[in-house]
């Protein structure tokens, strides 16, 4: 099985962390920060989830 690392841009990880951080008190905050995680799992479980996308449309940082 082909291992998979995912990486979020600065700005997502921010978010990603406070809604880690509210998600202890909000119910909105852990409903999104779970949705987020479910598919994360699901991208990790089958790298061939989602639409493909074409190699000259990913920006050259990532």
């Amino acid at each position: 099985m082909k291992t998979v690392k995912v990486i979020l841009s600065p700005e997502a990880e921010e978010v990603y962390n406070y809604l880690n951080k509210e998600s202890v008190n909000s119910k909105t905050e852990r409903t999104i920060f779970n949705g987020i995680n479910k598919k994360v799992e699901l991208v990790k479980q089958n790298i061939h989830y989602g639409n493909p996308v074409p190699k000259k449309l990913i920006p050259k940082e990532y």
